[in-house]
């Protein structure tokens, strides 16, 4: 419940997260920002986040690539889900790759958490919650040196596919991803939790 009451809190009952152009000395291009006149809209999903998702995802499940094409992006609460559909159907293949996000701000500190949720079909490949700038919590993975699925190589984001997420995150107030930060999505043997 305090949880819940924390969240609540925030002006104009949700977060608001809107499409700003950053147009300052040291870059340009687009970001996610704080908006406050937006507060009052009731919603924290603008649909203009659609088109700067990766496009496609590809993954290593087992040693096998699959590549996924951007599905439905979805409020449901509190919660933006995203979904991708396999580019091309296997029989006896997970047919979903979901990422689901759910957005925390501390009024205290002004920092901003997404807690990341990422499932393939009934699989829950991963769990953590990133902190601007770059702090990384990692509540489970199925990669190599998994505490929950120690047989190596499970569930591994490609290289490319892992810099457009990236990207995309960084387009969040504050943060500073960098790929060691998400080491534990990659198809390397170089995570040690």
């Amino acid at each position: 419940m305090k949880y819940l009451r924390k969240f609540e809190s925030f002006p104009g009952d949700n977060y608001s997260l809107v499409i700003k152009d950053k147009t300052d000395g040291n870059s340009s291009g687009t970001v996610f920002s704080q908006d406050e006149a937006s507060f009052s809209q009731n919603s924290m999903y603008d649909v203009n986040w659609e088109k700067h998702l990766p496009d496609t995802i590809t993954i290593n499940y087992h040693n096998e690539i699959r590549k996924f094409k951007k599905g439905n992006v979805m409020l449901v609460g509190d919660l933006v889900e995203i979904t991708y559909d396999p580019i091309k159907s296997e029989w006896g293949k997970p047919d979903t790759l979901e990422f689901d996000l759910y957005f925390v701000k501390d009024n205290n500190t002004n920092k901003m958490r997404i807690d990341i949720d990422i499932t393939y079909g009934d699989l829950m490949a991963c769990e953590f919650s990133i902190e601007s700038p770059n702090n990384v919590h990692i509540i489970q993975h199925t990669t190599y040196r998994s505490k929950f699925d120690p047989s190596n190589t499970v569930f591994a984001i490609e290289d490319e596919s892992l810099d457009e997420l990236i990207v995309f995150l960084n387009k969040f107030p504050g943060f500073k991803l960098t790929r060691h930060d998400l080491r534990f999505l990659d198809k390397y043997d170089n995570c040690k939790e």
